[in-house]
């Protein structure tokens, strides 16, 4: 969440766990656990909401860094290649003196 409003899963967590010591106490009202009750649905929905955005931005960078960790590996494969290849001078030669015929 990007708004100044934005609270972290930490946040939630910390509100839920008060909300179950302030329920479990003695002498709560019906009308105050049922209250605290709804906020903890709210909070759950949010608390799962952060998670699953937490989890998308995760995945985004894995994804961005498996791309990024492909292209280094192609580019080491094809100057690799390039290095093991034969200057294109020396292959057309040795194309060139296979083709033609051994003068007697």
């Amino acid at each position: 969440m990007s708004d100044s409003n934005a609270v972290s899963y930490d946040q939630v967590r910390d509100r839920l766990d008060e909300i179950v010591e302030a329920v479990s106490a003695p002498g709560i009202s019906l009308d105050e656990a049922l209250a605290l009750y709804e906020e903890a649905v709210k909070l759950g929905l949010s608390a799962c909401d952060l998670s699953e955005e937490g989890a998308e931005e995760l995945l985004e960078q894995d994804a961005a860094n498996l791309t990024t960790e492909q292209g280094e590996q192609a580019n080491q494969a094809e100057a690799t290649d390039n290095q093991d290849s034969p200057v294109e001078g020396e292959a057309a030669v040795a194309r060139q003196d296979e083709a033609t015929p051994a003068s007697r």
